[in-house]
C-alpha cells in the first residue's frame, strides 16, 4: 500500500447552487407576503381603510 493512501476515497462535499437557493427564497418571501395579504384583506369583516384625508392644500405639488 502506497503511503498517504486509504482504500476509502474521501468524499467532497457539493457545494450549493447559489441559483437554487435564490429562488428558494425568492419563493418563500413572496408566499409569506401573498398570505400576509390574503390574511390581511380577507380575514377580517372590515377592510383596513384610511379614517382621514390630509387637508386639500397639502396635497399637490
Amino acid at each position: 500500500m502506497i503511503p498517504g493512501m486509504s482504500l476509502k476515497p474521501k468524499r467532497r462535499r457539493r457545494k450549493p447552487d447559489l441559483f437554487s437557493i435564490l429562488l428558494v427564497t425568492v419563493t418563500v418571501g413572496m408566499s409569506v407576503t401573498l398570505a400576509y395579504q390574503v390574511n390581511l384583506y380577507h380575514g377580517s369583516g372590515e377592510l383596513p381603510l384610511a379614517k382621514q384625508t390630509p387637508p386639500a392644500n397639502s396635497v399637490g405639488g
